[in-house]
C-alpha cells in the first residue's frame, strides 16, 4: 500500500509525533510511505534521519495553487493508495490536488481536542474533499459532533494513539542517576510534568499545589515554544526554586519519568496525552485533569482531578507523600491499562485495517 502523510507544522508536538510514528510503523511493515512536509520542519529531519521518503512543498495559507499544481506532479509520480493529513491548512491544497489525481481516499486526522470552524469553506471542504475523519479518543468525536452538526458521525472514526512499549519500563537506576545529575535529593518526593511550556498544559496547577506541599519537588521537563509564558512560569516559582528543576527538553525520556514519583497533567485540553501513556508504561502512577481525553488515558488506574482545581490535586499529593495513597499498586495498574490499550503495535494494527478499507482494499 502507497500512503501520504502530510503535516505542515514547522515545530514538534504531539501531531508531529503521531505523523513520524505512524510513518515509521507502516514502512516498517512494508508500506510505501512518503512524508509530505514543509522545509526546514521538525517533522521533516526527523523523518529523514530514520529513513522516510520526504517531500516538501511550501503549505502555507488556505489555499496554495502553486503546492496544488505540485502535488498533483508527484502524486502522478507516486499513484499513492491514500492520504492522511494533519493541519486544516492542508485540506484544501492536498484535498484537491487528491481530487485532481484521479479521487485518491483523502483523510482529515484530527489529534486535537477542538471543533472545526462551521465557515462556509470549511463545511464544504469537509463534505466534498474529505472521505474520513480520524480522530484518537471518544472526548474529541463527542466535540466535533456537538460543535460541527453538518458532520456526519459515520465519516468520523477514532483509534487511539499508540506509544512504542519497548522504550518505555520501569527503571530505578535510571531515575536515581537522572536525580543525582540535576543534584534532585535521591529520597525526595518528586512530582513531574513533560511537555511543552504552553498555557493550556497548566503548569500553574501543580506549581500552585507545590507551594501547599512544602516536602514537594517538582521536575518540569520540556521545550519552551512560548517564551512569554515560560518566563512567567519560572517567576511563580522563584520563592521555591529550589525544589523545582527545569532540565528543558530531554532525550532520556524513560529515565526522566522514572525520576519522578507522580507524574502530573494538568492541562486544560489534550488531543490524546501522549506524556501520561508513556508515564504510566514506565509504571510511573499519573495524576490529570479531567480534559477531554485524560480521563480515557487514565482510567481507574490513576487520579483524576477537575481542570485548575489545585486544592483537589494538593489533597492528591499529600495522599501520596504520607503513604495513604497505594502507589504500587496504582503504577502496576497504569501499565498493564497501557500495554493492554495503548501500544504502537495496537494502533499501527487498527491503522493498517483502517487505510486498506479506505484505499478499497480487503481489510
Amino acid at each position: 500500500m502507497r500512503v501520504v502523510i502530510s503535516n505542515s507544522m514547522i515545530t514538534w508536538g504531539g501531531g508531529e509525533n503521531w505523523s513520524l510514528t505512524a510513518a515509521s510503523g507502516l514502512a516498517e511493515r512494508g508500506h510505501e510511505i512518503v512524508v509530505v512536509c514543509r522545509p526546514e520542519s521538525e517533522l521533516g529531519k526527523r523523518a529523514e534521519s530514520a529513513g522516510l521518503t520526504v517531500k516538501t512543498v511550501q503549505l502555507r495559507g488556505d489555499l496554495n495553487p502553486l503546492a496544488v499544481i505540485r502535488l498533483c506532479c508527484f502524486f502522478k509520480g507516486f499513484r499513492p493508495d491514500v492520504i492522511v493529513c494533519n493541519v486544516d491548512r492542508e485540506v484544501r491544497s492536498l484535498g484537491i490536488a487528491a481530487r485532481l489525481s484521479g479521487r485518491i481516499p483523502f483523510i482529515r486526522r484530527r489529534g486535537s481536542d477542538y471543533a472545526f470552524k462551521n465557515a462556509w469553506r470549511y463545511r464544504a471542504s469537509y463534505r466534498y474533499l474529505v472521505d474520513r475523519v480520524l480522530v484518537n479518543s471518544r472526548s474529541t468525536c463527542n466535540t466535533i459532533l456537538s460543535g460541527n452538526p453538518w458532520m456526519p458521525e459515520k465519516k468520523l472514526h477514532m483509534i487511539y494513539n499508540g506509544i512504542r512499549e519497548s522504550q518505555f519500563f520501569p527503571d530505578r537506576e535510571a531515575g536515581l542517576r537522572v536525580r543525582r545529575e540535576l543534584g534532585m535529593p535521591e529520597d525526595a518526593f518528586v512530582a513531574g510534568m513533560m511537555g511543552s511550556f504552553l498555557p493550556r498544559k497548566e503548569h500553574g496547577t501543580l506549581i500552585r499545589a507545590a507551594h501547599s506541599v512544602p516536602s514537594l519537588f517538582l521536575l518540569l521537563s520540556g521545550p519552551a515554544p512560548d517564551e512569554r509564558f515560560f518566563k512567567e512560569v519560572r517567576s511563580s516559582v522563584s520563592d521555591i526554586a529550589e525544589r523545582v528543576f527545569f532540565p528543558g527538553p530531554v532525550t532520556d525520556l524513560n529515565g526522566y519519568y522514572n525520576a519522578m514519583d507522580l507524574f502530573v497533567m494538568p492541562s486544560s485540553n489534550e488531543g490524546f496525552g501522549y506524556a501520561a501513556a508513556e508515564a504510566m508504561c514506565s509504571g510511573i502512577p499519573a495524576a490529570v485533569s479531567n480534559a477531554t481525553s485524560l480521563p480515557e488515558v487514565v482510567g481507574d488506574a490513576g487520579f483524576i482531578f477537575p481542570v485548575e482545581d489545585f486544592r483537589a490535586l494538593t489533597s492528591i499529593l499529600k495522599k501520596c507523600i504520607s503513604g495513604e495513597a497505594d502507589l504500587a499498586a496504582l503504577a502496576s495498574a497504569g501499565r498493564r491499562r497501557v500495554l493492554e490499550r495503548f501500544t504502537l503495535s495496537r494502533m499501527l494494527d487498527d491503522l493498517e485495517i483502517f487505510l486498506k478499507r479506505e484505499a478499497g482494499f480487503e481489510g
